[in-house]
């Protein structure tokens, strides 16, 4: 599923269920929206995969009282039943040990909506039912369908769930919401920390944190020209746009990146336009994306012919990185979901994938472009 530029293969994007298609084209509106209001493992065998799954006892007391950004939660004893919302929460909930009973649909899932690193951990590992998708077709949060799961905890450290979102849940169950602004939960490690906390997993969630970054470095120490080279990661457009989407320093998917020894281009936080402090997300003008300087561009795209219309535009197409082929362009959505969302499941899945191949190449010179499934 790898292209390395020039080598003459093509990918194709397998069929979806017309849920999963009406999904597709929800993902990209609101990442339309978003650029407008801009403008707007490694192979883990043996005992890593062991310790990916074993369904934990509980390390914590009850009750549990969570901070976030519209107030404090008090989770007075272990839950059950557990619904996600959000991106990246499931995984860690899997990941420790539970399977819950509602989560929303993954974007690059299978024709059911799920990834194939939660499957296998559901199923698999965890020997558990798969839950029940709780959003709505255009990815919205739907109340009717989480409350028919019977939840005694909704986890939504890594959402946008709106203050009016967070009364309506609470309504069903102890609700948690992200620290302070939406889609920013931090790194994987802290995230994994929220989520054991609330689950009264403490100790697993640092076993599991240690087990996974163990075999990060395991893999990138196969790859040392990943460490110190700088880089920059955005996403693809279709033909005629007057910018660049990049995404912020502190992005999961960033600093996700940084583990493997990547440095953030330098200058990149000044050449962004942000629509407000707490963007993730901002834009380059490209008649000024010459001056940003890094040695690799990371990008994900919903489309070959949204990869073609960046690489051939005469302004990217000019910019050094694009210039020397030093560019990692994911068409894959499955590949993008895991390292766009990244948590312990999923990062182990990405490394077996051949992530840091990818990413070495690159740098190298290679430009690669990982064909969609």
């Amino acid at each position: 599923m790898r292209t390395t530029v020039g080598a003459g293969r093509d990918g194709g994007a397998s069929g979806g269920t017309s849920r999963m298609r009406r999904r597709s084209m929800a993902v990209l509106g609101v990442l339309a929206v978003a650029f407008a209001a801009t403008l707007t493992a490694c192979s883990t065998g043996g005992d890593d995969d062991e310790a990916a799954g074993g369904a934990g006892q509980g390390s914590g007391s009850f009750p549990v009282t969570m901070e976030h950004v519209y107030g404090e939660t008090e989770i007075r004893e272990k839950p059950e039943r557990i619904v996600t919302i959000g991106w990246i929460t499931h995984d860690i909930v899997a990941a420790l040990g539970t399977a819950p009973v509602g989560v929303d649909e993954t974007w690059g899932g299978d024709d059911e909506g799920f990834s194939p690193w939660f499957r296998d951990q559901v199923e698999n590992v965890i020997g558990g039912d798969m839950p029940e998708l709780t959003d709505s077709d255009d990815g919205s949060i739907n109340i009717e369908k989480i409350a028919a799961t019977e939840p005694d905890l909704i986890l939504a450290p890594h959402s946008g769930v709106t203050d009016v979102d967070y009364g309506r849940l609470s309504d069903i169950a102890p609700t948690v919401a992200y620290r302070e602004s939406p889609w920013q939960s931090g790194s994987w490690q802290e995230l994994t920390e929220t989520v054991a906390t609330a689950l009264g997993e403490q100790e697993r969630g640092r076993e599991l944190i240690e087990e996974t970054e163990t075999a990060m470095e395991r893999e990138a120490a196969k790859h040392p020209n990943l460490d110190g080279a700088s880089f920059v990661y955005g996403l693809t457009f279709e033909g005629g746009s007057q910018e660049l989407g990049l995404y912020v320093a502190g992005d999961p998917r960033v600093a996700f990146l940084r583990e493997f020894g990547l440095v953030d281009a330098p200058g990149l936080a000044g050449s962004m336009d942000l629509e407000d402090e707490d963007s993730f997300f901002g834009t380059v003008s490209l008649e000024n994306i010459g001056r940003v300087e890094t040695d690799l561009f990371v990008g994900w795209s919903s489309s070959r012919e949204q990869t073609s219309d960046t690489l051939e535009t005469p302004a990217i197409s000019r910019w050094e990185p694009v210039e020397e082929g030093n560019y990692y362009i994911l068409e894959d959505e499955t590949l993008a979901s895991a390292t766009n969302g990244p948590s312990p499941l999923s990062i182990r899945w990405a490394l077996d994938e051949g992530f840091l191949e990818d990413l070495s190449e690159a740098v190298d010179g290679g430009a690669v472009v990982r064909s969609a499934r």
